[in-house]
């Protein structure tokens, strides 16, 4: 049995991680990974996810505490434990991963200027995975503290990214045609009229009744939503959400059609199996 860590997510190749997540959505569109929403006891989150391949699960802790450690194991098809996976590494390559495949189906071709409203691990890998699905001719960032914007900025720049830190998420908009909320804000961090037509936008905080980072009113006028889980984002929005929203899995089995000027949204919920998936994935190289 294996002990991985975020040093062994880190060289694992981003190429090979976003074939596991691809593999993990077509398995859920055709009903063979099941993915219900999250479970919570004693301050602790599960989400599991079972697959003809592999099925384990994913646990953390939601005290709020200053750590974020996370734990995934992976069982494989005889029930023999694979592996363990401890840190936060896996957790936040798996959701931009997720997000990368929502833009390869949801952006247009031609779209390579992308906007970070945030500047934390999941904005930084956010825009390394968007890499692997569109050559970007430019990253904007954008975070209320301006050190860590630049921060993050300077080491893209350093990853061979044209990447620079600009003064306001209005900015940000006014320049991209793909754009990633990745902040922790139960707020809107962005107005809907900053967005410019033919974006593509990726939301990774939808947190419900709670409140969440995407204006409502961009939900109205985008138009074509989609979610990687679809059990999930309807128990986080509750009995009031009635919008409708298409699975990111069946897009990747049936790529939806878009106009140029038409904006379309993705609305990262976490599916689960996907981190289990993507965990077999990893185990197998070692």
């Amino acid at each position: 049995m294996n002990l991985l860590t975020d040093a062994d997510v880190a060289r694992f190749p981003i190429s090979l991680a976003l074939e596991a997540i691809r593999a993990a959505l077509r398995l859920h569109a055709s009903g063979q990974l099941d993915a219900p929403a999250r479970l919570h006891a004693s301050g602790l989150t599960f989400t599991v996810g079972a697959s003809p391949q592999a099925f384990g699960f994913r646990v953390y802790t939601t005290r709020g505490v200053p750590h974020d450690d996370q734990l995934v194991a992976v069982w494989d098809e005889t029930g023999r434990l694979s592996g363990v996976i401890v840190g936060a590494a896996l957790g936040v390559l798996r959701t931009s991963l997720l997000g990368a495949v929502a833009t390869d189906l949801l952006a247009p071709a031609t779209a390579s200027r992308l906007g970070l409203i945030g500047s934390g691990a999941q904005a930084r890998t956010h825009a390394l995975a968007a890499t692997e699905v569109r050559e970007l001719s430019q990253v904007l960032v954008y975070s209320r503290n301006v050190q860590h914007s630049e921060t993050l900025a300077a080491e893209l720049r350093a990853l061979g990214l044209n990447a620079r830190s600009e003064s306001s998420p209005e900015a940000v908009c006014a320049g991209s045609d793909l754009l990633t909320l990745a902040t922790h804000s139960a707020a809107p961090v962005i107005q809907a009229g900053w967005v410019r037509p033919g974006t593509h936008l990726c939301t990774l905080g939808p947190r419900g009744q709670a409140g969440q980072e995407c204006p409502p009113e961009l939900l109205d006028r985008a138009s074509l939503l989609v979610t990687d889980s679809p059990a999930q984002l309807a128990e986080q929005m509750g009995q009031g959400w009635s919008l409708p929203v298409r699975s990111l899995g069946e897009c990747l089995l049936t790529p939806p059609r878009r106009e140029a000027d038409e904006v379309t949204l993705f609305l990262s919920a976490g599916l689960a199996g996907s981190e289990v998936l993507l965990g077999r994935a990893l185990l197998a190289q070692v």
